[in-house]
């Protein structure tokens, strides 16, 4: 890659800086189970249990790490969760796939939970083996009180890739003094690429809505890394490719925002983050 500069000037260090990002333009379709999809059937096994709601009080220790105020009391019924996402290693790579794993699950609890850092659903991230799941399970009813805005209608993929730089709050300390940038400033450079809202794998957090949070892995320490994510709007700039549907997923996040889910380095299994921006 060629040296990168800004206002004509090469700045040291800001090639490392370009992170890849897989751009996912969901398109409503049809998928099957053993396809990468959003809002489509799971290849989820049918000896094993449908999995609940991780946010309760109280807490599961299996919930993301977003210091959750409260959850599903669990002297009550504890909702069942709908698949959000599904991603295959042949499809997607670029994914932390533990070794011996060849799909991603993303599923929701479909009602509004609170914490400090975002109002939304409830997550569980499952990495699996799809040559160990013979008998494909259905899933169980939607829960009656589900909000219809986290429900996601099934799409299919047709990805593209988009190099990205980060926003200022990411930059680190050497950008920062290269570029010349006094310290306690918020905004961007003058003329520094946007990074707009779409769903994508990879790539550096838009940060448009919420101030950047501390991401640090409650595990072992290291800086968590954003791993997927999942646009209420996709919005048709950066890869050139045409946006044929601007909600085509039909969930709605936040002030319209981004579902961002950071996975430690390290460790995909130690607790991840979620921050709706």
């Amino acid at each position: 890659m060629r040296q990168l500069t800004y206002d004509g000037v090469p700045i040291p260090g800001l090639n490392d800086l370009v992170r890849t990002a897989i751009r996912l333009h969901p398109a409503q379709g049809d998928p099957r189970p053993d396809e990468s999809h959003l809002g489509g059937p799971l290849l989820w096994p049918s000896d094993e249990p449908w999995p609940e709601c991780p946010v309760t009080w109280p807490p599961d220790p299996d919930a993301s790490d977003d210091a959750w105020a409260g959850g599903h009391p669990l002297d009550e019924p504890v909702p069942a969760m709908v698949g959000a996402a599904q991603f295959f290693r042949g499809d997607f790579p670029e994914l932390p796939f533990p070794e011996g794993t060849d799909v991603l699950q993303i599923l929701f609890c479909p009602m509004e939970h609170n914490s400090p850092h975002h109002q939304g659903p409830a997550l569980r991230l499952v990495w699996r083996d799809s040559g160990e799941v013979e008998d494909i399970s259905d899933p169980p009813p939607v829960p009656e009180d589900a909000d219809a805005a986290l429900l996601p209608v099934p799409c299919v993929f047709e990805p593209c890739s988009i190099d990205e730089l980060p926003r200022l709050c990411d930059f680190p300390p050497e950008t920062r003094a290269a570029l010349g940038i006094p310290e306690g400033a918020q905004d961007d450079p003058e003329g520094w690429p946007e990074l707009d809202q779409y769903s994508k794998i990879g790539g550096w957090t838009a940060w448009h809505a919420t101030a950047r949070h501390e991401l640090g892995c409650r595990e072992c320490g290291a800086e968590l890394r954003q791993t997927i994510a999942l646009a209420t709007e996709e919005h048709e700039v950066g890869c050139g490719c045409e946006v044929a549907e601007a909600e085509p997923a039909g969930w709605s996040f936040t002030r319209k925002g981004v579902l961002n889910v950071f996975t430690c380095p390290a460790d995909v299994a130690h607790p991840f983050k979620v921050r709706i921006d």
